[in-house]
């Protein structure tokens, strides 16, 4: 273990003994039907622990009926829960990792799509989600903790290692310390004492359940970073009180953010814009003032930043969700230190936390396994072994390669250009968005495992293709950009996103960018022309900027353009192009508006790239078609596409 002196060290943690110090902490997958796990939470799982993770922390488990934080949070106040635990035990405890067991109530933090009643504390109510909370009456206190302690009983009868209280995020038992949302003249309000008398009585509740020998945690942000949650050193002055008064407790389970306001929410599950372990100086300064092990999470996607944190001393463990939802086996290839062979998470929340904003089951953009444990976590090699031609090193076609030579194919790829990507090629180059660039090196990485033969810089013709005699030829041509059905959009003014990225034009001192559908050619390229010192207004199709974008990327991208002095005209629909200006007309009420500009730039989507398929389509009966060239759409279809296809050759 030349490289990792602490990362694959066990950990004590109470009575667990945990085989090396890397975790999945607790997040929401959706993978719930009528409150209970499904099959495929438990597939996942297992991945997760077959992979080599040391710990597993499941999700949100609801305590109590009022603690239904979406549609698809489990319920695990009835015994109902019992048999599924033991199901995730068996499937992690096979590959000798622990599970422990999210003690779950949000208070006033309910989604729409919950359906519980919001309570909490105080009559506070929240920004993000507008929901008036019911303020907590003593009995119904009194339920709720014996609601954590029935539910960690459960956990124990159900052969699970350990449970934890969650505070995080702004969740109920933080609203009760934070003096801001807790305006409580009982027992409950008023000094530290009894702002953490509701903490204080979950946790003696739930130790008189499961005894001195289960162990028990609490998960908090360090910071909520909203002004009715708590500071840092509110937090810090929290934490040495819990740990010298109230006790109980065998680790610290750190991360920052809160739920509260669209700003605080970023740091939940905080995108690429923010540095890797930004929360590690922060646990750092805790474990020094407890008592017990602290675990600190968020942006780890890397072992050896793991390693760092450890070997600082600032943490006793470190959280790397999102780098196994992105790689399950990323421990023991660490361990084997197979560093090539790691798939590296890119922060790009699109269809793990963007799935779960949505209400459908998480994925994830690089790795279409993830959430189809149960169909391919094993991948077969095929029965008969053919020749394949892919032509594009897009996404959509390098992950189509890898898959089918994975699968024992002898597969070319051809690309026209000196180099593979597609459209990432220009997506990198937007402003917090350089490490959405990296999925391109993993997928290289993948290429050259499974000897893939690249070709670059080769133009595909259908002669080429007639002398190949493939007996699958896949075409992951692309997409070119879309011109809509307006006026004037040949002016010498007029350009695309797809040029200004690529330096192919030079826009003047005014621009005007035209979104469409608000994702992130328009929203990014403001920002890139705003950096570069434009003059940038964006006008959009949608109800706001950047609307189809993940909740967090988004956030940090609008905070972004109102730092840099971008305008932003939401619900306008590009007309027509006029010399030195665009004509733009309201979506609902069709009143024009007019602006002056040096450059038009058309964001407003792309179309298939078909002119070889329309050449050899009827040459041809093994052809097929993925990605873009199929139908325009995201990075995540084309990849997923281009992985099912070739998983079914």
């Amino acid at each position: 273990m030349g490289t990792f002196n602490y990362l694959f060290k066990p950990q004590k943690i109470g009575n667990t003994v945990v085989k090396n110090r890397i975790l999945s902490t607790g997040h929401m997958t959706t993978y719930v039907k009528d409150g209970l796990p499904t099959d495929q939470m438990i597939a996942y799982h297992r991945e997760r622990a077959k992979g080599g993770a040391g710990l597993i922390i499941m999700e949100a488990n609801a305590v109590h009926p009022s603690a239904a934080f979406t549609s698809n949070t489990v319920s695990a106040y009835t015994d109902d829960i019992i048999p599924y635990y033991k199901k995730l035990g068996k499937a992690v405890h096979d590959f000798g990792s622990k599970m422990f067991v999210q003690l779950f109530h949000p208070g006033r933090e309910i989604f729409p799509s919950g359906t519980s009643v919001a309570v909490a504390p105080s009559t506070v109510p929240a920004d993000r989600f507008g929901v008036m909370p019911k303020a907590l009456e003593k009995m119904e206190i009194r339920d709720i903790i014996e609601g954590y302690a029935a539910t960690a009983l459960r956990v124990k009868n159900g052969g699970l290692d350990g449970a934890e209280i969650v505070a995080s995020h702004g969740y109920l038992p933080s609203q009760f310390w934070s003096p801001r949302l807790n305006h409580r003249e009982d027992e409950y309000g008023g000094s530290l004492e009894n702002r953490l008398r509701f903490l204080a009585e979950t946790v003696a509740a739930v130790r008189s359940k499961t005894g001195s020998d289960f162990t028990v945690g609490l998960r908090l942000s360090v910071d909520d970073f909203e002004k009715e949650g708590a500071t840092f050193d509110e937090v810090i002055e929290i934490l040495k009180y819990i740990d010298t008064e109230i006790g109980g407790l065998d680790y610290f389970n750190l991360i920052g953010g809160s739920s509260a306001t669209l700003a605080s929410s970023i740091f939940i599950v905080p995108p690429a814009t923010i540095p890797p372990a930004h929360f590690a100086p922060y646990a750092g300064r805790v474990r020094e003032a407890v008592s017990i092990p602290v675990m600190v999470g968020s942006r780890i996607n890397d072992p050896v930043i793991g390693e760092k944190v450890l070997a600082n001393g600032q943490a006793d463990m470190v959280a790397m969700t999102r780098a196994m939802i992105c790689d399950p086996h990323l421990p023991n290839k660490a361990f084997r230190e197979e560093f090539d062979r790691i798939r590296v998470c890119i922060g790009c929340n699109q269809a793990c936390i963007g799935h779960m904003h949505l209400n459908i089951p998480i994925s994830c953009l690089q790795n279409p396994v993830t959430g189809r444990e149960q169909e391919y976590s094993v991948m077969p090699k095929a029965e008969k072994r053919k020749k394949v031609v892919i032509v594009g090193g897009g996404p959509a076609g390098m992950k189509a390669a890898v898959i089918a030579a994975e699968r024992g194919h002898s597969v070319t790829l051809y690309e026209k250009t000196d180099e593979l990507g597609g459209q990432v090629k220009i997506a990198r180059k937007i402003p917090m968005r350089e490490e959405f660039g990296e999925l391109i090196p993993n997928l290289k990485r993948e290429l050259d495992y499974y000897r893939v033969n690249v070709q670059l810089n080769t133009e595909v013709t259908p002669a080429l293709l007639r002398e190949a005699e493939a007996d699958e030829v896949i075409l992951a041509t692309g997409a070119i950009p879309y011109y809509p059905e307006a006026e004037g959009l040949g002016l010498a003014h007029v350009t695309t996103v797809w040029d200004v990225l690529d330096q192919k034009f030079e826009p003047g001192k005014k621009v005007i960018i035209a979104d469409w559908k608000g994702d992130m050619p328009g929203i990014g390229t403001a920002l890139y022309l705003a950096e570069k010192g434009h003059q940038v207004e964006l006008v959009t199709n949608s109800i706001h900027a950047g609307y189809s974008l993940q909740q967090y990327v988004r956030d940090m991208l609008l905070t972004r353009l109102a730092l840099k002095g971008v305008s932003v005209v939401p619900q306008n629909k590009l007309l027509r192009a006029e010399p030195d200006k665009a004509v733009f007309e309201n979506i609902f009420t069709g009143q024009e508006l007019e602006k002056e500009a040096d450059t038009l730039i058309l964001a407003v989507g792309h179309i298939q790239n078909i002119g070889l398929y329309e050449k050899i389509r009827e040459e041809l009966p093994n052809l097929s078609r993925i990605g873009d060239c199929m139908v325009p759409r995201t990075v995540e279809e084309a990849i997923l596409e281009g992985f099912e296809y070739a998983a079914s050759l």
